[in-house]
């Protein structure tokens, strides 16, 4: 059985509602649309939008995944620190982790964890999100766990990748289009989305993790049934989709106790 047809009615609403801000921001191919709904399968699973600790995972995984930043850890020292959460994420997130994330208090690297369906990470990142989407995800970082805020963080971040690339020539060199409009097959949709969420090309060579070959493994699967999603979108026109994110915002944080600022 193929990934999407296992896929819940409310994995399937998710990602029809990431396809819906995708080509919201101009990212219309669907060869592309298709590689970043991959790429989110295999680092959410369109459910998971908190990063969670790492207490389960194998000293050897963690030290695959986060490299130079545990190095200094024995392995004792390593079991210790995964055990605590918040000491954990300060460690290969904080301002003294050695990765450019705009963490530069302590506490910073647990308080801008990954979140959303890409796991957006760091406090740079949230800050340059927050200001395109108009929800202050900075002081409420929590939003990023719900999902219309989580769609629309994610088209975000996307569309500012690849316009990056294309500005300054990357996009053609590496995938030989002049834009993602003008991508032909599902093999470049998945490149393109993979080297945006990695943050470079080279990640997806050494493949140390296995995101690479998952994302690729599914991606056709995606091109097949795009349409799929995009007809059991629930979210019909950008009136709708702003009283969506409105709701979903203003219960979270309702729940919470307060009301979130937007910027």
């Amino acid at each position: 059985m193929s990934y999407t047809a296992k896929l819940t009615p409310e994995q399937k609403q998710r990602a029809a509602l990431i396809a819906k801000e995708l080509k919201a921001v101009g990212i219309t191919n669907p060869y592309v649309i298709a590689g970043v709904l991959a790429v989110v399968s295999k680092e959410s699973n369109f459910l998971r939008l908190k990063e969670v600790g790492y207490q389960g995972t194998s000293n050897q995984r963690i030290r695959a995944i986060f490299g130079s930043r545990v190095a200094k850890y024995n392995d004792a020292q390593l079991t210790s620190l995964k055990s605590n959460p918040a000491a954990f994420f300060e460690a290969v997130y904080g301002k003294d982790s050695g990765v450019r994330l705009g963490n530069t208090l302590k506490g910073e690297g647990y308080k801008y964890l990954g979140r959303g369906y890409n796991q957006l990470t760091g406090k740079a990142n949230y800050a340059a999100i927050a200001k395109q989407i108009g929800v202050d995800i900075v002081a409420n970082p929590e939003l990023m766990e719900t999902p219309p805020v989580a769609a629309k963080a994610i088209a975000a971040y996307f569309i500012n990748g690849i316009n990056a690339l294309v500005k300054s020539g990357t996009f053609y060199n590496r995938y030989k289009v002049k834009d993602s409009a003008s991508v032909k097959d599902a093999k470049t949709g998945v490149d393109v989305a993979y080297d945006i969420n990695a943050g470079s090309a080279k990640q997806k060579f050494g493949d140390t993790t296995g995101g690479y070959a998952t994302a690729t493994s599914r991606v056709n699967d995606f091109v097949a049934n795009l349409t799929d999603f995009v007809v059991t979108n629930p979210v019909k026109s950008t009136g709708a989709g702003l009283a969506l994110i409105l709701i979903g915002v203003g219960a979270y944080m309702l729940s919470k106790g307060t009301l979130p600022k937007i910027i």
